[in-house]
């Protein structure tokens, strides 16, 4: 549906400021996010109208039913235009790179099970320096969380949990960054990356525990490298096709934020969460009780953190771990002392 640029600028019709923004094709719409890979909205394609083009036809307007204030330009010179009378798109497309954007669908689909099989080869010190890297590219933009005690409970709690991991993907290193963004996120290599916003919507360690599991299990199976060679080499194979070098200019860091899992990737993370948690001895309550506690703070905006907003069907996920959950009575995987120093990590109250 967009561009091999897939930029443009985004205002939320709040406020006069505008910002710019990255943009994701969808099977039925398109996701907006930050330059930093956060996700702004998601607009369906039956939604959005045409709202004008730009001066001289270098881009153009849209706006959502849903958002009604809400305004994107997509600046690129390829685009997709919405045609409000029949609610359908067309490509604005030269007729010469036709058949390399054919050649590049057919290269995308086939890129999920390419970079897979790419993944499994790459050297695990090799993955380790480019989960560092990402790592070391999110703490220049955000301040780390640290303090003796809330560290060492989340170290306790990985490590319980990464114990059922293959013993070369155990020695996790999980950070806490200070940003409101409700989520976590696995990089390539042994790295996991907890946003503050997680710790304060997370109602008990066991929900904190069920999503870092969820991670863990992305780690084992590689499907972050995995991830990052499939976005990577997206940008790669458009510039080669439409020699427009600007796809390459995003940071890996930016490519792991924006990029979704599969949905297979997805259930498989799920089913290894609960065996994660089974083998710590850690209920999987929690675990749902997350993803319903999501769902009510989106209020259905469909702004749910990638691990989440992947699978459409939040609530048959949350069934299916009540359904496989423990039925023994288990202890929190915390003691109260630990849980408050998790949650005051980033120096916030509890």
């Amino acid at each position: 549906m967009l561009s091999d640029d897939r930029s443009g600028r985004f205002n939320d019709g709040k406020s006069a400021a505008s910002r710019k923004v990255r943009l994701w094709s969808l099977a039925d719409g398109v996701e907006i996010r930050g330059e930093d890979g956060f996700l702004i909205a998601v607009w369906k394609t039956a939604d959005l109208v045409d709202d004008g083009e730009l001066p001289g036809g270098k881009g153009l307007r849209m706006r959502c039913k849903a958002e009604p204030d809400a305004r994107l330009t997509v600046e690129a010179a390829v685009f997709v235009r919405p045609v409000a009378k029949r609610g359908t798109f067309h490509w604005r497309i030269p007729a010469a790179m036709a058949l390399g954007v054919a050649v590049l669908v057919g290269l995308y689909l086939a890129l999920p099970n390419l970079a897979r099989q790419i993944a499994l080869v790459v050297p695990l010190e090799t993955e380790r320096g480019w989960g560092n890297q990402i790592a070391a590219g999110f703490e220049r933009q955000m301040r780390a969380c640290r303090t003796p005690e809330g560290n060492e409970a989340l170290t306790r709690l990985v490590e319980r949990l990464a114990a059922g991991l293959p013993p070369e993907r155990r020695a996790v290193n999980l950070r806490v960054l200070d940003n409101a963004a409700v989520n976590a996120i696995a990089l390539p290599g042994a790295e996991i990356i907890v946003f503050r916003g997680l710790l304060d919507q997370a109602g008990d360690p066991d929900e904190l525990a069920g999503v870092l599991a969820h991670e863990l299990t992305h780690v084992g199976e590689r499907h972050p490298a995995a991830n990052l060679i499939r976005g990577i080499g997206v940008g790669v194979l458009a510039t080669m096709i439409t020699g427009d070098a600007s796809g390459m200019v995003a940071s890996g860091a930016a490519t792991v934020m924006a990029a979704a899992y599969t949905r297979d990737d997805e259930a498989a993370a799920d089913r290894g969460a609960l065996r994660l948690l089974k083998q710590a001895g850690i209920g999987s309550a929690g675990f749902a009780t997350f993803f319903r506690r999501l769902e009510v703070l989106e209020g259905g905006k469909g702004l749910l953190p990638a691990w989440l907003s992947t699978h459409p069907e939040t609530a048959s996920r949350a069934a299916a771990i009540d359904a496989a959950a423990d039925p023994r009575k288990l202890p929190p995987s915390l003691r109260d002392a630990e849980w408050r120093a998790v949650k005051s990590i980033c120096g916030k109250a509890v």
